[in-house]
């Protein structure tokens, strides 16, 4: 069944079109036929949260909730996943690859480093309207966004001034795997140190499809303008992780637009990247 992934404004457009009852229900027969299978993320909800009326946000997370989507795990629990199977492939270690798109209360347990349960269950209108209420819960986020854009201003001004040597890369490189790699084999035994040293000393960015990805969009944005702003950078939360996993996303995002051709070359990317309007024709 193919998937697809849809950025917040063709989401949105989704839900102002299927407001009217002809198109829900050409809508439905589509989901219920299993020729549309939608995947979301965490951002999703997150940009669902972020307005000032919160009618909107709840009849956009009942329309969410409607589509019956799968879900994305959230970025770096992707990257987690991807650099455990680099490494026990590195090692020879036995292992069934952990599905990178889920149920919901899946991919929130595994955000909040616990099994999967009853309590992670939750209505998406009341996730949201929790976060909506308690916007203090968000700001976790916010300084995520702003992280990611001093690094960006900061990397363009280093190349600037010629202080991105190979040094200085490779230890990035380091500290990232140190972080990342698996001290534990799928079965629970502790990775002996030796190993793991050794596997990070080899360790590359291109054999890990979002590393690779998020390598590539950040060469280009390097020598580019602008792109440090907090919808670009929900953009990348978005299209980093998607990009390796689902059949297409759907999007007129000038953003996607201009990177995308980057990512392709990577060898990673299985999504096509279609426009809102050829999306809402399928509908017709």
């Amino acid at each position: 069944m193919p998937t697809t992934y849809l950025d917040q404004n063709a989401l949105i457009g989704l839900g102002r079109k299927a407001r009217g009852s002809a198109f829900r229900m050409k809508l439905d027969d589509v989901l219920d036929s299993g020729a549309l299978r939608v995947v979301l993320s965490l951002w999703h909800l997150v940009e669902t949260a972020h307005t000032t009326k919160l009618e909107n946000a709840i009849e956009l997370a009942q329309f969410i909730e409607s589509l019956r989507p799968a879900w994305l795990f959230e970025r770096h629990d992707v990257l987690l996943m991807e650099v455990a199977q680099d490494f026990y492939k590195y090692a020879h270690i036995e292992y069934d690859a952990a599905p990178r798109i889920s149920t919901f209360s899946v991919m929130f347990a595994a955000m909040n480093r616990s099994a999967n349960g009853p309590r992670f269950d939750i209505r998406l209108d009341w996730f949201v309207r929790q976060w909506w209420n308690h916007p203090d819960q968000m700001k976790p986020l916010d300084v995520a966004y702003k992280n990611n854009a001093d690094a960006l201003i900061g990397i363009r001004e280093m190349k600037k001034q010629g202080g991105m040597t190979d040094d200085i890369q490779n230890q990035a490189r380091r500290v990232l795997f140190e972080h990342t790699v698996p001290t534990r084999t799928p079965a629970g035994l502790e990775v002996g140190r030796a190993i793991r040293e050794e596997y990070i000393k080899q360790a590359n960015e291109d054999s890990v499809p979002t590393l690779a990805i998020e390598k590539a969009i950040s060469e280009q944005e390097w020598d580019a303008q602008g792109g440090a702003d907090r919808n670009t950078l929900i953009d990348k939360f978005h299209v980093i992780p998607a990009l390796p996993y689902v059949d297409e996303i759907i999007s007129d995002d000038h953003f996607f637009q201009s990177v995308y051709p980057a990512t392709v070359n990577t060898g990673y990317v299985k999504a096509k990247l279609i426009g809102n309007k050829e999306f809402l024709e399928r509908f017709k």
